[in-house]
């Protein structure tokens, strides 16, 4: 795989990393407005449709020929961006969000865990990643915060949903589909699951202001066509396991944004465990180089000069 290839997925997973660390900055304009979290969740997906649709339709991109070609992208879509997000949600009605946070990024591990299993290798250069990410999140944990039996369960769940979804994201690809056109049948999906949800357990809180809809369409776009895009297409690109480790950028810019916007103290022990994360994304990024030297000393000696 060429260089500047790889170069482009990493930068795509980490800034998507990067918006939805970001993502607190609206959301907490959007809950003083009425909105809760799983009609924000719902909301985000809606609104992002129609843009979805009209730029996979400007661009000619192509759709799935059959409702069975399509299977695959409703499940992905609702694993990312359905599931995941409910039982994450619902596990801050038992803890802090910080520390579910935390249970919800034993993801990575999971991802290495069903690349193993169904895969049957696992490189050393994502062993060493795997581990430093583990204990870097790890030091992100409050121990005053508290922990919950039910809480907990759901948090890890959210993560193991997610690892679901970054590993078929790997290994399905696109379907034929262009990237809009993939993102507007896997939003489809969650959609219609997100507001199912909301309507049974009684949780629809729509903005109350012409401003808290504004919001929302923002909301909606920046998350759905630029995190969510971004992370598929990076995913696309360098595989489950390496967008698994880089995407744990997210409660490292979580913390920036806490410290400047919110004024909210940083640990010590945060700090380590940002550094500890970032020398994860090092140790991948030297194993990519290390592939692309392997791959173009195939490439010469079966005289494919590219």
């Amino acid at each position: 795989m060429q260089k500047r290839k790889m170069l482009l997925g990493y930068l795509y997973i980490i800034f998507s990393a990067v918006i939805f660390g970001c993502m607190p900055l609206m959301a907490k304009h959007l809950y003083a407005d009425g909105v809760n979290s799983m009609t924000l969740v719902a909301l985000r997906n809606t609104v992002s449709l129609p843009f979805l649709l009209l730029i996979a339709v400007l661009k000619k991109e192509p759709f799935p020929a059959s409702v069975r070609d399509a299977l695959p992208v409703f499940w992905i879509g609702i694993l990312g961006c359905a599931v995941t997000p409910l039982l994450l949600f619902s596990s801050y009605n038992y803890m802090n969000s910080g520390a579910a946070t935390v249970l919800h990024f034993v993801y990575p591990a999971a991802v290495l865990l069903l690349e193993f299993v169904f895969l049957g290798g696992v490189k050393r250069e994502s062993l060493v990643a795997i581990a430093l990410c583990i204990v870097g999140i790890a030091l992100f944990y409050n121990p005053a915060e508290g922990l919950s039996l039910a809480g907990s369960a759901l948090a890890l769940l959210s993560g193991l949903s997610y690892a679901g979804y970054i590993f078929l994201l790997g290994r399905i690809g696109k379907r034929g589909m262009g990237g809009f056109a993939f993102s507007f049948f896997a939003t489809l999906a969650a959609t219609v699951v997100m507001w199912i949800a909301c309507f049974a357990s009684g949780a629809v809180a729509l903005p109350r202001t012409a401003f808290g809809w504004g919001l929302s369409v923002a909301f909606a776009l920046v998350v759905n066509i630029g995190a969510v895009m971004l992370f598929q297409s990076g995913a696309f690109i360098i595989g489950a396991q390496k967008a698994a480790i880089l995407s744990t950028f997210e409660p490292i810019t979580s913390l920036i944004v806490g410290y400047f916007a919110f004024s909210e103290a940083v640990a010590p022990l945060s700090i380590l465990g940002s550094v500890l994360v970032i020398a994860a994304s090092a140790v991948i990024g030297m194993a990519g180089e290390g592939e692309e030297v392997h791959e173009n000393k195939e490439n010469a000696e079966n005289g494919d000069l590219r």
